[in-house]
């Protein structure tokens, strides 16, 4: 359920800027509505970005609810947040 999205060379160099975010880590760089429903952009630890929606699979979990800047994952049995760092 994930997909590849054009960035702009703006989020691109945002997303890769110096100790700006969490190395190694899955960082939730922004949600946004689409008329499917919510979804969630992210980077990977290795500095790609994708797109998710609600059900799709990330780090062994899966996405249970995205709302404004907050995404969830339900991992075995743990609910896991992630927030847009510095908001």
């Amino acid at each position: 359920m994930a997909q590849n999205v054009e960035i702009t060379e703006e989020t691109r160099l945002a997303a890769t800027e110096t100790g700006a975010l969490p190395l190694l880590e899955t960082v939730l760089l922004g949600t946004l509505t689409t008329p499917n429903g919510p979804r969630a952009i992210l980077r990977n630890g290795y500095g790609g970005v994708k797109t998710v929606g609600i059900g799709s699979q990330i780090n062994g979990g899966e996405v249970t609810a995205i709302r404004d800047g907050e995404l969830f994952i339900s991992r075995s049995g743990r609910g896991i947040k992630l927030t847009i760092p510095g908001s």
